[in-house]
């Protein structure tokens, strides 16, 4: 038999490679050859390399149409992140060739490296590092949230864990109380969910230590407390969660469905063209319904682009 030897493998031979054989060609062999990838020559690459790295895998991510292929690719991102965790530079570089989450909070404390896995079924898997700043040793930590894809009973009045998180791509970090070593941020996020309804989630994150915990009692929602606030809606609308800073507000377009009979039926569920809100007082997101829209229409709302729509 032939025997076929490619050398030290390198982002070129792997494009020239691609090039030659089709994307197509032997999923298998190309799902090895990216994890070989990651596996020599991630390991201390500067952060430039490592964004080279991941904008080619997931761009190979964003054009696949094979379930298996695209965990393999996930798995090869992931290693090339972790890999990366060992330069301090990571946590502040723009990574402005990346197409998918690398927000930092506006204290500079912590950072989130976020993605979302597409499958065929219309389903998602999500994926996300957490670093955490040291402002002590000019270093930061980091943890995994693990998306199991087996969402808890009642996840609004759950404490839930890295091991167990409730995935989702987040747009916004709102950083809340620092006292000592605990800190909590108020996280928004998008989630596709399946082919009937997509999602907005808004969690909150505590870091103490070494210790995280998501969710927090934080959402006081006519009388009741909730640990995070899921609105769910039909795929063919889209609705809008959005920050204002300046207000201390998070709106929200208001959902209920086109059918009064099918209430708690979601893919029913869209804008009712009235709006509401959480407002930020002591520590406590404080929600208020009805609003006045005409306040906060100014020149910088700028819609949240669906990323079902880019994948």
């Amino acid at each position: 038999m032939r025997k076929v030897w490619y050398g030290k493998i390198t982002f070129k031979k792997i494009i020239l490679l691609e090039n030659r054989i089709g994307v197509g060609y032997t999923m298998k062999r190309l799902s090895l050859i990216l994890l070989v990838l990651t596996g020599l020559n991630a390991s201390g690459s500067s952060v430039e390399e490592t964004e080279q790295k991941l904008s080619y895998l997931h761009k190979q991510l964003a054009t696949s149409t094979d379930d298996a292929r695209s965990d393999s690719i996930c798995e090869a991102m992931r290693q090339v992140w972790i890999s990366s965790f060992e330069n301090v530079e990571v946590f502040d570089y723009p990574f402005s060739q990346l197409n998918f989450s690398t927000l930092i909070s506006k204290d500079h404390h912590i950072r989130l490296l976020n993605w979302n896995l597409p499958y065929r079924d219309g389903t998602y898997k999500y994926f996300c590092f957490l670093l955490v700043w040291d402002d002590t040793q000019k270093n930061f930590t980091w943890h995994e949230l693990l998306d199991t894809m087996h969402e808890p009973e009642k996840p609004e009045s759950r404490f839930l864990t890295t091991e167990k998180w409730l995935g989702a791509l987040y747009f916004e970090i709102i950083p809340m109380t620092r006292k000592g070593k605990s800190s909590t941020y108020t996280l928004l996020g998008w989630d596709g969910k399946d082919n009937l309804t997509t999602r907005k989630i808004v969690d909150a994150i505590t870091i103490s230590g070494d210790k995280i915990r998501l969710g927090a009692n934080l959402f006081e929602y006519a009388g009741d407390s909730r640990k995070r606030v899921i609105l769910e809606y039909s795929n063919e609308v889209s609705a809008s969660v959005k920050y204002y800073p300046k207000k201390n507000c998070i709106v929200m377009d208001h959902l209920s469905p086109k059918n009064p009979m099918m209430q708690g039926i979601y893919a029913d569920y869209g804008p009712d063209g009235t709006y509401c809100l959480f407002e930020l007082k002591k520590d406590k997101w404080i929600f208020m319904d009805e609003i006045d829209i005409s306040q906060f229409a100014d020149d910088d709302s700028k819609p949240y682009r669906d990323p079902r729509k880019v994948n």
